[in-house]
């Protein structure tokens, strides 16, 4: 007999490619909103990105602030390879970051900050 379980699942679908594409997204947004203060909307919204960033592990936090909340013309490779305590390879990165972007989806998700529209997979996840 062939057993199966099933997992509930609580956090949103999303594919891997949609996820990254919002989360640059959100990090643009983020730009903007940080260099142009004395809005209590942007501000806060800041905030909350900020309050999410700080919530991940020491190694994605690391990734997200040195490649999306320092400079916004870094780009990856110089993010690896010159900007963290320890370079790392771009799979490595990729990975990470990709966890990273997966927590932040669901906390900023949570938070009201992303809308999730569709049921739809890509085929990257």
């Amino acid at each position: 007999m062939d057993t199966r379980i099933i997992v509930k699942s609580v956090i949103p679908h999303i594919g891997t490619v949609q996820m990254v594409k919002a989360m640059k997204q959100v990090f643009d947004q983020y730009d903007v909103c940080k260099r142009t203060p004395g809005n209590p909307e942007r501000e806060d919204y800041v905030r909350e990105i900020e309050d999410a960033v700080n919530r991940l592990s020491d190694k994605e936090k690391e990734v997200i602030k040195e490649r999306y909340m320092v400079d916004s013309y870094r780009m990856d490779y110089q993010v690896y390879n010159f900007h963290l305590t320890k370079p790392i390879s771009k799979d490595t990165f990729t990975k990470i970051r990709n966890n990273a972007f997966a927590k932040l989806y669901i906390s900023l998700s949570d938070k009201g900050i992303l809308k999730i529209q569709g049921g739809g997979r890509d085929s990257d996840t």
